[in-house]
């Protein structure tokens, strides 16, 4: 059997909060809450969920929790938008702390980096393409 990628998970202090941030910060619309308001999941080809720490940590050992005063975790979440510009000013406008302004790549493409409310780090691109 082949694996497939099932999409991603944040482990979060409040999900519902992560949840409205990615909506206010990158336009992203939620797909459904649990009804503990402990697992929130938004609309995509990727499906990108926010589950609780404290309910993460039921049934996983001891991770290390994402900061936003800390140096971020070694990931990245990967927002594609045609207008990079206006897409890092909408998330910082919407409480995103910059780490670096739109600029383009050798390759063409077009990229900039945020990290949202929970210090996660976010790269805002313009769609790419695999040669």
């Amino acid at each position: 059997m082949k694996a497939g990628f099932g999409g991603v998970i944040v482990y979060v202090p409040d999900a519902e909060a992560a949840a409205a941030f990615y909506e206010r910060a990158f336009g992203f619309e939620r797909k459904f809450v649990s009804d503990d308001k402990e697992y929130c999941q938004m609309q995509g080809e990727v499906p990108l969920g926010f589950v609780q720490e404290d309910y993460a940590q039921k049934s996983l050992p001891e991770f290390v929790r994402n900061q936003s005063g800390a140096r971020p975790a070694g990931f990245e979440i990967l927002v594609v938008n045609k207008d990079v510009d206006a897409a890092f000013k909408r998330a910082v406008d919407a409480g995103a702390t910059p780490v670096a302004q739109p600029h383009d790549m050798p390759w063409g493409q077009r990229v900039s980096y945020v990290r949202d409310l929970n210090g996660v780090l976010v790269e805002i691109c313009a769609p790419w393409t695999v040669a």
